[in-house]
């Protein structure tokens, strides 16, 4: 799953820029118009006083911009205290509504232009304002909502992650104590019947095993080697547990080794084949694992002989206990869609478990 990134953090200079940019375009925007409605209409071009007076008008808004931002952070119009965000906003309104007035006044006295009634510049100062006030409102918010919106995202991502993470702990946490007693027991079974030799390599298995459980890694994903290796362990201990009552087979197809899987994503599938593979009283049961490449997709299928629970239909991709519970939802987090988890039986009344997902190597990104 691709990673989800922090909200972008610009420095001041750089915003500094984009609004002084920003409000001088617009300046632009408005010399040009006045330029072409006065070509239009073949009346005189605009004086100098025209020029100036809305590209400084302009700059001068470009100051004023970052306080209005910071009110839409503080006194935003949406929430429960929309009421006292208007009034916040209407003050300034009225002051920067009087700065801009001033500033006319003044500039007056240096540009030379033809007079016009101070009413008229008033009210027409007025509309101007609330057109640039409500335009940097409007940008203000927007940037606001941009923001709650990232660190929502981000939270989520967290939140994601951590839940990943407490379900692979589950797992190990189920590994951890289910083997070792199954271990031990099998460990005290063949001391008594005086097969050293399996119970030397029962101990080795199991401190290969609990070593890489243990081992305390923080990849979501890891080389399927990786994977087959704690499998193979796994296989051993059970294998000299049940003697002749269980026979495995694995089957990795050599250019999928280095492929990228969920942590312990066999393991409770291949737990829950042998649970099932030697269910039955009488006879002998049997585990199959194939791992191979279809196109783009990593298939991974273990299939048992035994009793099996799987349901037939749709409620096949549902069943499964608390390891495959955790696995289906690991791979939804981490895959999306892109991926299948399905159990269903076999004629022979056995299980299969399927799972399908992106084919990766270590360094791609999906």
């Amino acid at each position: 799953m691709p990673m989800r990134s922090s909200p972008v953090v610009i420095s001041r200079w750089r915003a500094a820029a984009l609004i002084f940019g920003a409000w001088t375009l617009v300046g632009c925007v408005a010399v040009a118009g006045g330029v072409a409605a006065a070509l239009s209409t073949g009346r005189p071009l605009p004086s100098t006083f025209f020029f100036f007076s809305n590209i400084l008008g302009m700059w001068l808004w470009a100051l004023y911009t970052p306080l209005i931002f910071t009110l839409c952070e503080r006194y935003p119009l949406d929430g429960p205290e929309w009421r006292r965000g208007v009034g916040v906003h209407a003050a300034l309104f009225l002051v920067l509504w009087g700065l801009e007035f001033a500033f006319g006044s003044v500039l007056d006295l240096f540009v030379q232009h033809p007079q016009r009634p101070v009413l008229h510049y008033f009210f027409s100062a007025l509309i101007y304002c609330l057109f640039c006030y409500l335009g940097a409102l409007a940008v203000g918010h927007a940037l606001r909502f941009h923001r709650l919106y990232l660190e929502r995202v981000v939270r989520t991502s967290e939140l994601e992650s951590q839940l990943l993470r407490s379900q692979l702990l589950a797992l190990q946490m189920q590994l951890r104590p289910h083997f070792l007693f199954n271990a031990l027991h099998t460990v005290s079974g063949l001391v008594r019947t005086d097969d050293k030799a399996g119970a030397l390599r029962v101990v080795a298995d199991l401190a290969d095993l609990l070593r890489a459980v243990l081992r305390g890694d923080a990849n979501q994903q890891v080389p399927l080697r990786q994977e087959v290796e704690l499998v193979e362990r796994y296989l051993g201990i059970e294998q000299l547990r049940f003697q002749e009552r269980l026979h495995t087979q694995l089957r990795v197809d050599p250019d999928v080794l280095e492929a990228l899987v969920p942590q312990l994503l066999l393991q409770p599938l291949v737990e829950n084949a042998v649970r099932h593979g030697t269910r039955a009283l009488e006879g002998e049961g049997r585990v199959s694992v194939h791992i191979r490449r279809e196109a783009e997709m990593l298939c991974l299928s273990v299939e048992d002989s035994g009793a099996g629970n799987a349901p037939d239909g749709p409620a096949a991709t549902e069943s499964g206990g608390i390891g495959l519970a955790n696995t289906r939802a690991r791979l939804r987090h981490l895959y999306g869609e892109r991926h299948r988890l399905s159990l269903r039986k076999t004629e022979d009344g056995g299980t299969v478990a399927e799972v399908a997902i992106p084919f990766l190597r270590a360094g791609t990104v999906s």
